[in-house]
């Protein structure tokens, strides 16, 4: 099993994107602390996620999650500017949000993707619930084609 991540910045959430943009930028750097990772991309994107909450009130939460981590934090904010990364974020946006009507409405696993994150499919479709069984059964259900 592979496992991707895409950005899905949601306009509700105002520091959605930079986030994203620190963490994808985060992913140019190699040395995060104890961690042996390849990047810090995993380690940044985590750590935002646990508490994902105090990033309304403090925008600056994703550098100073990266200075915690060790990295470069001057090197994390130039780099969270640069064009590739906010085209990547267009595009995985576009990717998930092209989703939305892909599926016929007759699939029991997509009744209407959910414009929320975070966003889970096992080989293009999304599980009609995030506990282990529904993750469980179209795995299964994938392993047998």
């Amino acid at each position: 099993m592979k496992v991707v991540i895409k950005n899905f910045p949601l306009s509700s959430h105002k520091q959605a994107r930079q986030a994203a943009q620190y963490a994808l930028a985060a992913a140019r750097q190699f040395k995060c602390g104890e961690s042996k990772s390849e990047s810090c991309y995993k380690d940044v994107y985590h750590k935002i996620f646990e508490d994902y909450r105090s990033l309304k009130s403090d925008p600056d939460l994703p550098v100073k999650i990266a200075a915690e981590l060790g990295l470069d934090t001057e090197q994390l904010i130039a780099d969270s500017n640069t064009p590739e990364i906010s085209q990547l974020i267009d595009t995985e946006f576009a990717q998930l949000t092209a989703l939305r009507n892909a599926y016929p409405e007759t699939d029991e696993y997509a009744a209407g993707v959910r414009m929320a994150v975070p966003k889970f499919f096992v080989n293009g479709r999304e599980p009609l619930g995030r506990d282990v069984n529904a993750f469980s059964a179209m795995i299964d259900e994938e392993l047998k084609k």
